[in-house]
């Protein structure tokens, strides 16, 4: 019997590529207007281009495009400080939970089960994206790649969640988007795993327990 619910964040329950995407093209568009030597479509290619070499979460990806440039420095501050202002307006406006998410976590928590989140974000993002989206209390508690400095799959964060809830691992059900970190990680230590379809970006011979084409679906994986 399922006790709790354990949720990945970033693709599971918001739409982060989304976001990813606007908040690039509004720095790309920020940067051009304040001078960088580029057109709009090969900024936005070179912040992608960070991210892929340096992660998502990447904190210092509009220094690493402008710094690219050989620019005077005081040219190269601005070009950098309008991209960061134009990627964190934007990110307020577009980051949103997918459709359903909280009132499909107000039924799961109506049914006695306990809400946690497991997330390779660091503690400061996670946060930060939970107050935009209005899902900041939603849950017993959030995990971050701050608590054990350990990314998915390893299995620190897992068994950090269990020691939280108090409960056996198959009694958890953990919903992610990544086959290979998500499901990977949640089934070593035995959690049962339901992999989120509409937010999936990486294949990977992990198979769940359960498959979901929206949000919403989790009711009836659970039942």
């Amino acid at each position: 019997m399922i006790k709790a619910v354990l949720f990945d964040l970033d693709n599971t329950l918001l739409d982060f590529l989304t976001f990813k995407k606007e908040t690039a093209r509004a720095a790309a568009t920020a940067m051009v207007k304040q001078g960088l030597p580029a057109t709009e479509v090969q900024a936005y290619g070179k912040i992608f281009s960070v991210y892929d070499e340096k992660g998502i979460e990447y904190q210092k990806t509009f220094y690493e495009v402008v710094k690219q440039y050989d620019l005077e420095i005081n040219l190269a501050e601005k070009i950098q400080q309008a991209g960061i202002l134009a990627y964190l307006q934007r990110k307020s406006e577009v980051l949103r939970p997918y459709p359903t998410v909280k009132p499909t976590l107000k039924k799961l928590r109506e049914k006695g089960l306990k809400l946690g989140i497991i997330s390779d974000a660091p503690r400061n993002k996670a946060w930060q994206r939970l107050i935009i989206t209005g899902l900041e209390n939603e849950f017993g508690f959030v995990i971050t790649h701050s608590d054990t400095q350990e990314f998915k799959p390893h299995p620190s964060a897992f068994i950090l969640a269990l020691k939280k809830l108090g409960v056996l691992p198959d009694a958890v059900l953990f919903v992610g988007d990544n086959p290979s970190r998500d499901i990977k990680g949640a089934k070593a230590v035995g959690m049962r795993t339901c992999l989120a379809r509409y937010g999936q970006m990486f294949k990977s011979n992990d198979v769940a327990d359960y498959e979901i084409e929206k949000f919403e679906d989790l009711l009836k994986a659970i039942r």
